[in-house]
This record gives C-alpha cells, sequence and structure tokens, in this order.
C-alpha cells in the first residue's frame, strides 16, 4: 500500500502539502490532473504501439485521437507531461474521453492472455 508521502522529511511533506492546497485554492489542482492523466494515457498508447510492432501485444490500433496524437510526441525532447501541457484543452478532452473505449478495445485484443491473467491483472489495479 502507498505510504501517502508520509514517510517524506516533515519539511517536504509540509511543501508538498501546501503546494497540493495552493492548486486546490487557486483552482489549478484539476487541470494538471487532467494533463497528467493525458500524459499516462500518451506514454501507454506509445508503449502499446510499440509492443505490437515488435509482435509483443496483439491486435490492431485502435482509431481516434489517443494514437496521432502520442504520435507526435518527440520523447527525446520533452518527458510526456510536458507535451501534454503544450496541448489544446480540447485535445485533452478528447483524450480522456476516449480513453475508457480505447483502453477496453486493446485490452480486448489481447486474447493471448488467459482468463486468469487477466483477472490477475485488473486485481492490481
Amino acid at each position: 500500500m502507498p505510504d501517502a508521502g508520509l514517510s517524506l522529511s516533515p519539511d517536504a511533506m509540509r511543501s508538498r502539502a501546501l503546494e497540493t492546497l495552493a492548486s486546490l485554492v487557486g483552482g489549478t489542482f484539476w487541470e494538471k490532473m487532467r494533463i497528467e492523466a493525458a500524459a499516462r494515457i500518451i506514454v501507454t498508447a506509445r508503449r502499446v504501439a510499440l509492443l505490437a510492432e515488435e509482435g509483443l501485444l496483439a491486435g490492431q490500433t485502435p482509431a481516434g485521437v489517443i494514437h496521432p496524437t502520442a504520435a507526435r510526441w518527440d520523447a527525446a525532447a520533452m518527458t510526456a507531461n510536458e507535451f501534454a501541457e503544450t496541448l489544446e484543452t480540447a485535445e485533452i478532452v478528447a483524450i480522456l474521453e476516449e480513453a475508457p473505449g480505447w483502453s477496453e478495445a486493446v485490452w480486448a485484443q489481447q486474447t493471448q492472455l488467459s482468463e486468469p491473467e487477466k483477472a490477475r491483472l485488473l486485481q492490481r489495479v
């Protein structure tokens, strides 16, 4: 179970707590969370595409905005979070709205996974 940052030094814990409180009070918290979520989806989409090319994941890339957007990210030039920060709000919203269906489509194509393995993976999240 995560320690929720409680293993940090008191100064580091105080700093993180105050930064989060300030973002909540300042109204930027949810935008940051949307950007971070979009970045995670972008990284996952790139991994899925690379693994599919290598034959390590089954199926085809689902149509939509996620893969084309992820393909625009230059991982050598910036982090996924930095890239997500450059996206228009409408692009972030589209990624977040598409993500549940996209992930279901990718997951459904993983027929090489046994049902017990799928259940084990789903229990870990």
